[in-house]
């Protein structure tokens, strides 16, 4: 794997403000009702797809250490790893500016919200009639904020030539 100085200081950057937002947002970021601003990062794996995966990963990673669903709850950084590939996929799927990337961010709202109306209901000994209910709440929001961080970094892509600041390979 040849990681560059870009690669590496993108992942950190999207750690950062992922643990950032999730500390910042932290009372409306747990349980199934919840609205975890950190999400819309997910957008990174648009401009950079492995540095944004990695990054995240050790975002959610640092955000769950303070989840009420410790240690169950660090999981999650491996539910990410399938769930960040498929926006990765359907990046590479769509063209420039195309809205088959935002189907990306749908099947990575599926896998976390199925994980995550899994995680509340077994912790809470919920019966299984409600993982349908609480996974339309955790949907709703997942679906939401992977939307408007792929918007946001799709916007970014097109307006900051990220190429320019790679090393020449002379």
């Amino acid at each position: 794997m040849n990681l560059k100085s870009l690669d590496v200081a993108m992942a950190a950057i999207t750690a950062a403000l992922y643990i950032v937002l999730g500390y910042l947002f932290q009372p409306i970021s747990f349980f199934e009702i919840q609205f975890r601003v950190a999400e819309v990062m997910v957008g990174m794996c648009i401009l950079f797809p492995i540095p944004g995966l990695i990054g995240k990963i050790i975002g959610v990673f640092f955000v769950n250490m303070t989840s009420p669903f410790v240690p169950l709850d660090f999981i999650s950084c491996i539910v990410n790893i399938p769930a960040l590939y498929c926006i990765i996929l359907f990046k590479k799927l769509g063209k420039e500016g195309k809205l088959i990337r935002y189907i990306g961010g749908i099947f990575y709202a599926l896998i976390i919200s199925c994980y995550v109306a899994w995680l509340i209901g077994y912790w809470f000994s919920l019966p299984s009639e409600l993982f349908p209910l609480n996974f339309l709440y955790v949907f709703i929001s997942e679906v939401i904020l992977a939307t408007l961080g792929i918007y946001i970094f799709s916007i970014i892509e097109k307006r900051v030539d990220f190429q320019r600041y790679e090393p020449s390979q002379d």
